[in-house]
């Protein structure tokens, strides 16, 4: 009787365990992780290195920012006069 009362607690434990995670897993925010998921998703590294280095890359582009050409002293097709109150602009 003993070892059934002891199997049912177990088994109810692992129950909860495994809700516990589940929820937490659940509860993310923008698709990031929970720090259970971030610990089980380093495995990737090991089975699928190439996998794990294109989400890297992917990760990565986001804080990319765009390339603004810096305009040089003959570059710009326009002039401000702040002075005046005018702006030209140059034909080609």
């Amino acid at each position: 009787m003993t070892w059934v009362v002891f199997g049912v607690a177990v088994v109810v434990v692992l129950g909860l365990i495994i809700a516990a995670c589940n929820k937490a897993l659940r509860s993310s925010r923008r698709g990031v992780s929970s720090g259970i998921g971030d610990g089980l998703g380093s495995f990737i590294d090991v089975f699928d290195p190439g996998n794990a280095r294109a989400a890297r890359d992917l990760k990565d582009q986001d804080n990319v920012g765009h390339v603004v050409p810096s305009p040089d002293g003959d570059d710009p097709p326009h002039g401000v006069d702040l002075k005046a109150g005018r702006v030209t602009i140059r034909r080609s």
